[in-house]
């Protein structure tokens, strides 16, 4: 996977949020999904840009899920020029694989679901979420691929490759690799998200 991802990085790199015609499609999430196994840190290898890491530049992003039955909470951050961007929310469990994300900002809630298509728990996760924007019939696609460490064994890349292979929803020359390196995640500051992103 990450030969395809990082041949197409070269020509994404430049790019910006992924945008469809038409709404969103329907996706197959996780069968069986365990909530409290998926809980837990999971560090961001690669993504479809978006404007929550704005675009390309967020690096060293992480997501902290604290679960407890079908409830919990998530602290995603993400580096950009030696600062830490951190934002808090709520996760709901809505259906198998399917997560709620709620965020509130001077007593404004704002919802997002993240469909999680694939994982094993333990080494990897592939998720997936939809926007549709109905005054002009078209639909923004956000997806990342996530690792339990900082660097993905061959066996999770192996599975990563052939789910992507097969995905009708998802194209490997959409992402962009994320970087976990020292240097770049080393932030000696660190600022709280306390508004909504578009």
């Amino acid at each position: 996977m990450f030969r395809y991802i990082a041949i197409a990085v070269l020509f994404a790199a430049a790019t910006s949020e992924v945008i469809f015609e038409g709404p969103c499609p329907d996706v197959k999430t996780v069968e069986n999904f365990e909530f409290e196994a998926y809980g837990g840190t999971w560090y961001e290898m690669a993504r479809y840009p978006n404007a929550g890491e704005e675009d390309t530049k967020g690096k060293c992003t992480i997501a902290e899920y604290t679960v407890n039955g079908d409830k919990g909470k998530v602290k995603n951050s993400h580096v950009i020029d030696a600062v830490q961007h951190d934002i808090y929310g709520d996760l709901t469990l809505v259906a198998p694989g399917k997560i709620m994300i709620t965020y509130t900002f001077g007593g404004l809630s704002k919802n997002s679901y993240l469909y999680v298509l694939d994982t094993d728990y333990k080494s990897y996760s592939i998720g997936y979420s939809c926007k549709y924007f109905k005054d002009g019939n078209k639909h923004q696609v956000l997806a990342w691929i996530k690792s339990r460490s900082k660097k993905l064994d061959c066996e999770a890349k192996y599975k990563i490759d052939n789910f992507l292979r097969t995905s009708k929803v998802l194209d490997s020359a959409r992402f962009v690799l994320n970087e976990h390196s020292e240097a770049v995640c080393t932030a000696p500051t660190i600022k709280t998200i306390t508004e909504f992103l578009k």
